[in-house]
Order: structure tokens, then sequence, then C-alpha cells
């Protein structure tokens, strides 16, 4: 076979696999994870059922690469909604408050993000969506920081899971019907915890 022909095969396949990835992100976004099936996927995509099993082994398979696209649409609509120029302390609330204002508007992809458990495929139907590095995503966010001696490199990790742990803990929270945890609530506190480890003289 031509390479020429292979390519267009590649293209046309990645083409109907992305049509599955879309009607599966859609359905969970708009209905929850509990309501997506294979089949569902494959009929809201326009295509037979057992076609989808052609680009997926399962529905687990497919769950994977349509959070790994989720995410990479979500660090996509961060870095749309920032000046990249203004990682100081007050650049770094908005990035939170971007972040949690995300998910109170997107609570069903929250809880397919951090409550739906999903097992690593092994990906035998061709290559997965890439996951971000998000080692290189905090150095850029915090670099500024790191220079100037606010925060050290050794530990970045730490103050990242401070940040990441505390709002998931507290989106969860809210999601799980505490009232008294809304959206300002939550980035209220988030903001103190960045005053407190990153205004530091």
């Amino acid at each position: 076979m031509k390479a020429k022909e292979v390519d267009k095969r590649m293209i046309k396949r990645e083409r109907i696999k992305g049509f599955f990835l879309d009607a599966a992100k859609k359905i969970i976004t708009n209905e929850g994870v509990e309501k997506v099936t294979i089949r569902k996927v494959a009929e809201s995509a326009g295509y037979s059922y057992a076609t989808i099993y052609n680009y997926f082994t399962d529905l687990n398979e497919l769950l994977w690469e349509t959070k790994s696209m989720m995410v990479l649409d979500l660090i996509e609509i961060v870095k749309s909604r920032i000046d990249i120029a203004k990682y100081d302390v007050e650049g770094i609330k908005n990035i939170f408050k971007i972040y949690i204002s995300y998910y109170f508007d997107n609570p069903n992809i929250f809880r397919f993000f951090y409550l739906y458990q999903l097992i690593k495929p092994e990906n035998k139907h061709g290559t997965a969506v890439e996951e971000p590095n998000y080692d290189e995503i905090w150095a850029d966010t915090f670099k500024e920081f790191i220079n100037k001696r606010i925060i050290s490199i050794e530990d970045l990790e730490v103050i990242a899971k401070i940040f990441i742990y505390s709002m998931h803990g507290m989106m969860t929270l809210s999601f799980s019907y505490n009232m008294e945890l809304t959206e300002e609530n939550v980035y209220r506190d988030i903001e103190i915890i960045v005053d407190y480890l990153l205004k530091k003289n």
C-alpha cells in the first residue's frame, strides 16, 4: 500500500475516532459519565454499535481517552483567559478563579475527572491522547516566584499539591451538597492560601 493511501486511512481513522470522543464528551458534560454507554456514544456519533470497537477496546478505554482530551481542553480554556505575562500573585489567583469557575459551571466534568474510577488501558488501538506535562506547567506558572526566591524549585511540587488538593477537596465537599461551600467560599479560601504561600518578603 502506498504511503499516501496509508496517510489517508490514518486521517480518516483519527477523524472517526474524534467523532466518538466528542460524542462521549458531550454526554459526560450534559448528563454525567454514568449515562455513557458504548451504544449511546456510537449512536450519537452516527455509527453502528459494532464500529466503535474498531477504535476502542471497551468503555474504559473510550473514557480514558475522552478524559485526556477534556483535560487538554481545560488547559486551553485557562490559557485563553489569562495574560501569560502576569504570573504574579494576582495572576495566580486569576488562574485558580478560572479553574474553579469552570468546574462549578461543569460539575459533571469534575465528577468524571475526580470521582469516577478508570484503569489506564494498554491502548491496543492506536496512540492515546497525549497527557499534559504537569511538572512543566507548574514550573512555568511559578517561575517568577522561583526566580525571586519566594519559593524554591524543591518546594514547587509540594506547593502545587497544596493548591490542587485544597481546591479539589473543597469542590468535592461542595458537590456533595455542602451548601456552605459555594463557589465564592472556595475561591475565598484559595485566595487565603495563595497569599499565605506566595506573599513572602
